[in-house]
C-alpha cells in the first residue's frame, strides 16, 4: 500500500483534469469566479496567443504559468516535431520553450507529431510524453531537458527492455497520448517520486499496451504491466512481458511470457487516476485486437481486459481488478471498436463510498466501487424517443453501399443489423461538482467522420448533466420528443455536429465546456442557465467540412485557459491559446 502523497496547492491545475482524481473541480477557496461575474459584462478574453502549431490537449497551470504542448510545431525542422511552452498567465508572455523533432514514420495514427497530453508540473519538474512514445522530464524553471526515456524502443540505460513496433508500414506504431501521473509512493520502503502512464496502439493488431512506472528523478523503469491478458481467467504477473517485445533475456525484475495471448490492443489512451485512500491507480482500456486474426473487430462483451477500467496497486503494479463496460450501455447491439478514451474520475458519494466512473464512446457510462471495481450503476447517455425507440440519426450504421456518404439516413432496423463504430458517446472525462453531487460529461467525438460527424445536434446536447449516484438527468427537461434541456435555450442544439469532445471543468457554481465548433461555453451548475460563451477560432473546413479541436479548459485562480486546433493563416499555424478572466 502506498502512502498518501502531499498534493500541490489546490489552486494549481498541475496535471490532467486538475489532480489525481481527474475531477475537474476547483474549490471555492481558490477563486472568486461564480455565476455572478461570469457574464459578457465582467468576464471575457484577456489574451489570445498564436502558437507554433495546433494544441491537442488541456494546458496545465501552476503558480501563474501555463504549460501547454503543441503538435506539428513550426519550431521543429519541417514542422515535424513538437514544442512545449511556458507562458505567463497574467501577461501572455512566453517565458520558455522546449522543441524536439520526430521522424515522419514515428508520428501517431492521425498524422500528428509533437504531443497530445497534458503536461504534469510538480516538484520543480515538467513531465510529458510525445507521440514518439518518449517520456520527457524538463526543469520547470526554464524547460531545459533533465532526462528522456524511450517507451517505444528498448532503452537499456533506463531499465526499459520493450520494443513495441511490430507490424507492417501500414500499421501505426505505439504512441504516447496518456497524460503522466506523478505521485510519491512507498517503493520497497523508500518514499519515491514516480511517474506512471500508458503506451500502446489499439489500431495495430500486432502491438501491445503497457502501463509503465518510472522513477521520476531518473527516468528508470520500476515496474511494467501489460494490459493485454496472456491467459484466460488469470491476471498477468507484473513485469511479465510478451516474448515478441524483448530481445534475449530481459534484465531483472522482468520475465517473459512465451505463448499466444488472449488479445493484443487494449491500449491505455488516457490519463491514469490515483486514489491515496486505496493506494490503487485506475486506467481505462480500448478495444482488443486478435493475435491470430488481425481483421477481427469486436463489440461488447469483448475478450481480455478491453473496453473497461483496470485497477493496479500503484506501489508494485500488482493486478487488483478489472470491470468491462456492460454491453447494455451500447446504443446499438452492433456497436464495435468500443474504445474508452475517457480517463477515470474518482469521487466520494454522500454515503462515504469511494467510487470510480468512466464514459465510453458507445454512449455508456458506468460507476464502480473504487476498492473492488464492482459495477454499481450504468446508463446510456445518448437520447431516445419518449417511447424508448432509438433515433435513426444517432449512431448510424450504413450498409456498405452508403459508407462513403456524409451522415446517411439509415433506418434503425438497418443500423441494428450492420456493425459500425459509435462516434456519438463521450470521448473525454467527466467533471464533478461535489456540493450538488453532479457529473458533467462532454458528448460526441470528432466531427469529420463520414457516417457520424460529431453528434446529432438537433436531438443531442454536447454535454450531459447527471446525478453522480442515480445517473439520471439533473437539469430540467422540456416536453419535446426527445426532450431537450429546458434552460439552455438553443446553445446546445444550434450548430450542426457540434460535439463536446472535451472534458468540462467546474468552478464554484459555473461549469465550462469547450466544443468542436471551436467554442467555449459557461453554464450555471444548478439549472443550465447560459452565462457566457466565446468562439475560440474557426474550424479548418477540412475532410467533410468540419474538423476543429478544443479538448477542454483549465482553471487557475480567476483565469480560464483553453487551447485549440483551428483554421490556420499566414500569421497563425493552426494553433491558439486563449486566456480568459475578469475584465476589471
Amino acid at each position: 500500500m502506498s502512502s498518501a502523497p502531499s498534493p500541490p496547492a489546490p489552486q494549481n491545475w498541475f496535471m490532467y483534469h486538475g489532480g489525481y482524481d481527474h475531477a475537474g473541480y476547483i474549490p471555492p477557496t481558490s477563486t472568486s469566479l461564480s455565476s455572478s461575474n461570469v457574464n459578457s459584462s465582467t468576464f471575457g478574453l484577456l489574451n489570445s496567443i498564436n502558437v507554433s502549431g495546433p494544441i491537442l490537449s488541456v494546458p496545465a497551470v501552476v503558480d501563474g504559468f501555463i504549460y501547454v504542448g503543441v503538435a506539428n510545431s513550426h519550431k521543429a525542422p519541417g514542422s515535424i516535431g513538437g514544442s512545449i511552452l511556458k507562458i505567463n498567465i497574467q501577461t501572455g508572455e512566453q517565458m520558455a520553450s522546449f522543441t524536439w523533432p520526430i521522424e515522419i514514420d514515428e508520428r501517431d495514427a492521425h498524422g500528428f507529431t509533437g504531443m497530445g497530453c497534458t503536461p504534469t508540473v510538480v516538484n520543480n519538474f515538467v513531465y510529458f510524453v510525445g507521440f514518439n512514445a518518449k517520456l520527457y522530464c524538463l526543469n520547470q524553471l526554464d524547460l531545459s531537458l533533465v532526462w528522456v526515456t524511450d517507451l517505444r524502443n528498448a532503452d537499456p540505460t533506463h531499465n526499459q527492455p520493450i520494443t513495441n513496433t511490430a507490424g507492417t508500414p501500414d500499421n501505426p506504431v505505439a504512441a504516447g497520448w496518456s497524460s503522466p501521473l506523478v505521485v510519491t509512493l512507498n517503493i520497497s520502503g523508500v518514499q519515491t517520486p514516480c511517474v506512471i502512464l500508458g503506451i500502446g496502439e489499439g489500431e495495430n493488431p500486432y502491438l501491445y499496451s503497457f502501463i509503465y512506472c518510472l522513477n521520476a528523478k531518473t527516468g528508470n523503469v520500476i515496474w511494467i504491466y501489460c494490459t493485454c491478458q496472456f491467459i484466460t481467467g488469470k491476471p498477468n504477473p507484473v513485469n511479465q512481458l510478451p516474448a515478441s517485445v524483448v530481445t534475449g533475456t530481459p534484465p531483472a525484475p522482468f520475465t517473459v511470457f512465451n505463448g499466444t495471448e488472449v488479445t493484443r490492443g487494449c491500449s491505455v489512451w488516457s490519463a491514469i487516476a490515483y486514489d491515496p485512500t486505496t493506494g490503487y491507480l485506475y486506467a481505462t482500456t480500448g478495444q482488443p485486437a486478435s493475435p491470430t486474426n488481425p481483421n477481427i473487430d469486436q463489440g461488447l462483451p469483448s475478450v481480455g481486459w478491453s473496453s473497461g477500467i483496470m485497477a493496479l496497486n500503484a506501489a508494485n503494479g500488482n493486478f487488483v481488478a478489472f470491470s468491462q463496460m456492460p454491453s447494455s450501455t451500447a446504443y446499438r447491439p452492433t456497436d464495435l471498436d468500443v474504445d474508452i478514451g475517457s480517463a477515470p474520475t474518482l469521487y466520494t458519494l454522500l454515503s462515504g463510498q469511494r467510487v470510480v466512473a468512466v464514459g465510453c464512446k458507445n454512449g455508456g457510462f458506468m460507476v464502480c466501487d473504487a476498492k473492488t471495481l464492482k459495477v454499481l450503476n450504468v446508463t446510456s447517455l445518448l437520447p431516445r424517443m419518449a417511447n424508448g425507440d432509438q433515433i435513426p440519426r444517432i449512431d448510424p450504421h450504413p450498409p456498405v453501399s452508403e459508407q462513403n456518404t456524409v451522415a446517411p439516413l439509415v433506418p434503425n432496423n438497418v443500423s441494428n443489423q450492420n456493425w459500425g463504430e459509435n462516434y456519438f458517446g463521450p470521448f473525454n472525462t467527466a467533471a464533478v461538482h461535489p456540493p450538488s453531487g453532479t457529473l458533467f460529461i462532454g458528448i460526441g467525438g470528432p466531427n469529420y467522420h463520414l457516417q457520424g460527424p460529431g453528434i446529432d445536434s438537433e436531438t443531442t446536447p454536447f454535454m450531459k448533466v447527471i446525478d453522480w449516484a442515480t445517473l439520471k438527468d439533473k437539469w430540467a427537461l422540456d416536453s419535446q420528443d426527445p426532450p431537450h434541456y429546458a434552460n439552455v435555450g438553443a446553445t446546445m442544439y444550434q450548430n450542426p455536429g457540434e460535439s463536446g469532445l472535451s472534458s468540462p471543468a467546474v468552478v464554484n457554481d459555473v461549469v465550462f465546456v469547450t466544443t468542436s465548433w471551436v467554442s467555449i461555453y459557461a453554464y450555471k451548475v444548478s439549472d443550465g442557465t447560459p452565462l457566457w460563451s466565446d468562439q475560440i477560432g474557426q474550424q479548418t473546413g477540412g475532410l467533410n467540412g468540419g474538423y476543429g479541436y478544443c479538448l477542454g479548459p483549465a482553471i487557475w485562480g480567476n483565469y480560464v485557459v483553453a487551447g485549440a486546433l483551428i483554421l490556420g493563416s499566414n500569421t497563425s499555424p493552426g494553433g491558439v491559446l486563449n486566456i480568459y478572466g475578469l475584465l476589471s
